[in-house]
């Protein structure tokens, strides 16, 4: 290389550090402006932030009653809420787990109240906040368990309705059946024979086989009893047994046979004899008689019974010497 390159080229070197020596000052110049107006911002903004600080402070101290006022009322919207709850678990103790978690977040607000001496105004507000959202809450539960209480109510009054109803049909029925009960009494009274104009007395067989009365009882081979059966439009007609029994002077019944039992006015009764007739509701005479058989009875009054359909429809006496 000739002495004038290395000249030219130790020039152009040369050059470049001072170009390079001028975009550093440049730049050096640059960043001390821009920390420069940085920190003056900065220092801006602590003043402005320390300016509401304190106009905070004192918003607050001025706002110190109003405050405190809106701090009471909280807690004693709070604390009614929580009567509120327990009144709606009272109603509705299968919502108990549900209500008792609301109560939860009640209770940790009133102690958030409690603890914390001073307070913001924003705070008081954030605090306000959630005791709408808790009164929201509080207020679908009311409407939900009274929904159900009223449901339950209706349901309740409509039981009420209809047992009551019940109980009058049950009235209405126990009264029909007592009425049908006394008509069918009045009816079995209505339907029963009536048996009446009686000769009772002892017969003697004579030589020809006729029969005579007598009045000694030494001389007695029948006991007759001739009677009338009244007419009946409503007794059951067709064929009937009419039942005698009669009754000696020692309160023996005379039997024709051992076996002469039947059911009267539900207990069995012993008889003496018996006739079947036919019987259509109009007034009938008939006779029945008891062959003594040659045995002897004793003297004095005897009692003489007709039965029919189950029940007594008339009585007679006569007295043998």
């Amino acid at each position: 290389m000739s002495e004038e390159e290395f000249q030219q080229e130790k020039k152009s070197s040369a050059g470049a550090w001072i170009l390079i020596t001028i975009l550093a000052l440049i730049g050096a110049g640059v960043l001390g402006w821009m920390y420069a107006n940085e920190s003056s911002a900065y220092e801006d903004c602590k003043t402005t932030n320390a300016q509401l600080e304190s106009e905070m402070e004192d918003m607050n101290k001025a706002l110190a009653g109003y405050i405190d006022g809106e701090t009471m009322d909280l807690k004693t919207d709070f604390q009614e809420m929580l009567n509120t709850y327990d009144l709606l678990i009272e109603k509705d103790a299968s919502k108990a787990d549900s209500l008792q978690m609301q109560k939860d977040s009640i209770n940790s607000l009133l102690d958030k109240l409690n603890d914390q001496k001073i307070r913001s105004y924003r705070e008081i507000n954030q605090l306000k906040r959630r005791n709408e959202r808790l009164r929201g809450i509080m207020k679908r539960y009311i409407y939900t368990i009274d929904s159900l209480n009223t449901l339950n109510l209706d349901l309740s009054n409509r039981l009420d309705e209809t047992s009551t109803k019940l109980n009058e049909t049950q009235s209405e029925r126990d009264e029909l059946k007592e009425q049908n009960e006394q008509n069918a009494e009045l009816l079995a009274k209505g339907a029963k024979l009536n048996a009446f104009n009686f000769v009772s007395e002892a017969l003697r067989y004579r030589l020809n086989g006729n029969t005579h009365s007598v009045n000694r009882a030494g001389r007695a081979d029948i006991v007759s009893c001739t009677f009338t059966i009244g007419e009946n439009t409503i007794a059951r007609t067709g064929d009937k047994m009419i039942y005698m029994q009669v009754i000696d002077p020692n309160g023996q019944v005379l039997v024709s046979r051992p076996n002469n039992v039947v059911k009267i006015a539900g207990r069995e009764i012993v008889y003496t004899d018996s006739r079947e007739i036919n019987y259509q509701g109009q007034q009938l005479d008939m006779s029945i008689v008891h062959n003594l058989k040659e045995k002897e009875i004793p003297s004095g009054n005897y009692d003489v019974r007709i039965f029919a359909d189950g029940a007594l429809i008339g009585k007679d006496t006569f007295t043998l010497k």
